[in-house]
């Protein structure tokens, strides 16, 4: 049976310019991942300023980056954040 799914729109650079710089960073990390939850990661990382939603987003950053490119390419990827 056919799913229709609502994608949320792709988030634009100049909306991006008041966000929390880690939250830039891990936006980053997901440039090229063609994964669906990639896209709705970066408008959750676009309204998030800091803190505990920030910290939960990483996390689930970093299961997705492990799931679409593997340990290592993840790993390289989020090594910026320290």
């Amino acid at each position: 049976m056919l799913e229709i799914i609502n994608a949320p729109a792709p988030v634009r650079p100049e909306a991006c310019a008041d966000i929390d710089p880690k939250a830039a960073v891990l936006m980053g990390t997901l440039q090229g991942c063609c994964h669906p939850r990639a896209l709705r990661l970066k408008a959750r990382l676009a309204t998030c300023r800091c803190g505990d939603p920030l910290a939960a987003l990483q996390a689930e950053i970093a299961h997705l980056l492990t799931l679409s490119f593997g340990p290592a390419e993840a790993a390289r990827r989020l090594q910026a954040l320290q």
